[in-house]
């Protein structure tokens, strides 16, 4: 065997196909019964559409993701706010001049938000939806976020067209069953120990192990924070710095199913702004009368020890000015899943090189996940798969006894 892959998540899936595809043989390793990580479409009893736990929108056309969501549909149709009217034209003004945000000096979002140049270009209304959109995007704190992170994400998302976005109908777990294709991978198999020298590495999961001369990590980095994997030795101080540098952002989606249509047939965003759960989404293109909402950040965290269900229908119905109940309805905690614990990661002040520390290999061991892109793309589906890809040309070129390019910061 030339590598272990830990974790089958869509990077790790990314990395093991790549490796594949230049002749080495590879294990893939995963803890969850399922392959794709936090990507996890489910199909449940009652509904007349699968539901998405984890990535729901393909967002742009990233070179990465296209071939492998060619189902995808895109997204048509108006944001509302509450009181069920349509305001594209706010939507639309807050999304330019989000990119105007001031990001030449390292700040808190928050404190960018706070400058006289942002206010002078901004209306009291733009402000807020702008505030509510970037903690709930990016499920970060705006008093902690880095606005340089920021503005290097917004200006990525340009550069693939990231204003358009698009569905998977059949489901997004299409994406890793598709890099699964061929692939050798054991289920159920929680890692406890990582073991590495000059010479390889061992890997240990309940009685267990695995050896290769190489291992691509790609576990969460909730679960790299929580160290319920230990490597022996322990990870270099600078790895561990980075790990710690970075945060993970919470996020709580309910799906709420009803017996018909409360809102108008082109709705397609519903904003209820200053409720717990302040965003909502129509899963399209189905016809389905249902609803998803979104409560991410500060207001995930409110949801601890609520019923999120209900808090939802609360917060839908104060935004449609009517009560509605839905006929069905689930919800997905990512923080409480204690194989992701959280759903993706962000950047706060000062952590940009965390990301790049993160990525580094340390001796036999590489690492990959949406963590580890620094380039723009953390927190993305199409992000996680381009660090598989690029861990994957570092172990190439190690097994090939060539040098690779990376270096540590």
């Amino acid at each position: 065997m030339d590598a272990i892959v830990i974790g089958a998540g869509v990077a790790g899936l990314a990395a093991a196909r790549e490796l594949r595809k230049r002749g080495l043989e590879v294990l893939l390793l995963e803890a969850r019964d399922r392959i794709g990580g936090r990507v996890h479409t489910v199909r449940l009893p009652g509904w007349p559409l699968p539901l998405e736990a984890g990535a729901e929108f393909v967002h742009g056309r990233p070179k990465s993701l296209l071939p492998l969501a060619r189902d995808a549909r895109a997204v048509r149709g108006g944001h509302y706010f509450d009181g069920l009217e349509r305001r594209d034209d706010v939507w639309e003004s807050v999304m330019e001049k989000l990119g105007k945000l001031p990001s030449l000096r390292e700040r808190s979002v928050a404190d960018a938000q706070r400058t006289l140049r942002w206010r002078l270009r901004t209306t009291p209304e733009e402000r807020q939806l702008a505030a509510d959109f970037l903690e709930g995007f990016n499920a970060a704190r705006l008093d902690r976020a880095s606005v340089k992170a920021i503005a290097q994400q917004t200006q990525a998302s340009e550069e693939v067209g990231g204003d358009r976005i698009a569905r998977l109908p059949r489901g997004y777990d299409l994406v890793p069953r598709r890099l699964a294709r061929g692939l050798r991978i054991e289920l159920g198999i929680r890692v406890q120990k990582v073991r590495w020298s000059r010479s390889g590495v061992e890997v240990h999961a309940r009685g267990r192990s695995w050896e290769a001369p190489r291992a691509i990590v790609t576990l969460p980095l909730g679960v790299l924070q929580a160290r319920t994997v230990a490597f022996e030795p322990a990870l270099p101080r600078w790895k561990s710095s980075a790990i710690s540098a970075l945060a993970m952002g919470p996020v709580v989606k309910v799906a709420l199913l009803f017996d018909e249509r409360h809102w108008p047939a082109d709705l397609a965003f519903l904003h209820a702004r200053g409720e717990a759960v302040p965003t909502f989404w129509r899963p399209l293109p189905s016809r389905a009368p249902a609803l998803i909402g979104w409560a991410a950040s500060r207001n995930a965290d409110a949801l601890r020890g609520k019923d999120p269900v209900a808090v939802a229908v609360r917060s839908l119905s104060a935004a449609l000015r009517r009560r509605v109940r839905p006929i069905r309805a689930v919800s997905f905690d990512w923080q409480k899943d204690e194989l992701s614990r959280g759903a993706y990661s962000w950047v706060p002040v000062g952590a940009m090189r965390a990301q790049r520390a993160l990525a580094e290999p340390v001796g036999p061991l590489y690492f990959a996940g949406e963590a580890a892109h620094f380039e723009g793309a953390c927190g993305t589906v199409h992000g996680a798969i381009e660090t598989g890809i690029r861990a994957a040309l570092e172990v190439a070129a190690a097994h090939r006894k060539l040098p690779v390019r990376t270096r540590r910061p």
